[in-house]
């Protein structure tokens, strides 16, 4: 198989048609990782295969992370790359070689009307049997296959959070109501991207109306949809972290001000330990923003070569 090639059908993909849990084991490994089914067996375990913390974001909530130990998120990095290779819908801007929450925003005219909308806990809220489904229906692996894959790919009979595969997988899972929601997209002249579980859609239909039939669409496949929002034509829109106007892209008011938060706490600092802990966000946000303004990639540079003495 050429590793290379990103524009594979999912029947050309190599975890495609599973007929033993050696033969899942064989197309897992490689060269620097062998795999033996023992150790599969082993990995498909909840306990001790997993690191359990909260993060807190800055507007004060907490999130559940479930991120897999090292040699489980190798393994599910190895089934991300596997899947990845297929060639997915141009609606999707996630777990894409080439397309990312940039390529997500740009896909819309910022003059047009827009609205976006998410699911509810979307990993949380994809449930073992839908990973099972997957592997024993589109990917036509043998059932104990399928089931030893979704023991791997879950944890407490649902995606973790925290898990290099989970994104390409929830996909896969709600393929179906992705599916359908770019139909009804269509069928009404309107632009859909989907980033994870970030959907937007444009056009000049793209109105509370079309917004209400979205989620009536998310309702009927057992999901809930949150931070629904309408924007008016000509205003500007943030989506997936980048704010959409007819002048071209901005970074978001939000993420200035994190930045701004951050180097006033780098700047309070007084010793090592809090200068480093200061330092770390605010050089990944000075980055993200960078993917929109290149000027604060530079600042991310000059604060680097500052501190790095």
């Amino acid at each position: 198989m050429n590793k290379r090639r990103t524009n594979l059908k999912l029947s050309d993909c190599w975890l495609y048609a599973l007929a033993s849990p050696t033969d899942l084991a064989r197309r897992l490994q490689t060269a620097k990782h062998p795999i033996k089914v023992a150790e599969l067996s082993m990995l498909a375990k909840d306990a001790g295969n997993f690191r359990l913390f909260s993060q807190t974001n800055a507007a004060g909530k907490s999130r559940q992370i479930q991120e897999p130990k090292r040699r489980l998120q190798w393994v599910h990095g190895r089934i991300h790359a596997l899947l990845s290779r297929v060639e997915v819908p141009g609606y999707l801007h996630s777990a894409v070689r080439g397309r990312s929450y940039i390529s997500n925003a740009a896909a819309h005219d910022p003059s047009m009307p827009t609205f976006k909308v998410d699911v509810k806990k979307f990993f949380a809220s994809v449930p073992r049997s839908a990973i099972f489904n997957f592997f024993v229906g589109p990917m036509k692996c043998r059932r104990d296959v399928a089931r030893l894959l979704a023991d791997i790919l879950t944890f407490d009979a649902h995606l973790p959070t925290g898990s290099a595969a989970s994104p390409i997988l929830a996909f896969y899972a709600f393929k179906p109501m992705f599916d359908e929601i770019e139909q009804f997209a269509l069928a009404h002249g309107l632009t859909m991207t989907c980033y994870v579980d970030d959907m937007a859609l444009s056009g000049p239909r793209a109105n509370k109306s079309t917004l209400f039939e979205v989620r009536k669409i998310i309702a009927r496949h057992g999901l809930k949809s949150h931070k629904a929002h309408v924007f008016g034509a000509n205003q500007p829109k943030v989506l997936t972290g980048v704010c959409n106007t007819p002048t071209g892209p901005r970074v978001p008011n939000k993420l200035h001000m994190k930045i701004k938060a951050g180097f006033d706490k780098l700047l309070a600092a007084t010793t090592p330990d809090t200068r480093s802990e200061a330092l770390r966000p605010l050089l990944g946000r000075l980055e993200a923003a960078g993917q929109i303004d290149p000027g604060f990639r530079a600042r991310a540079l000059t604060v680097r070569a500052a501190y790095s003495k």
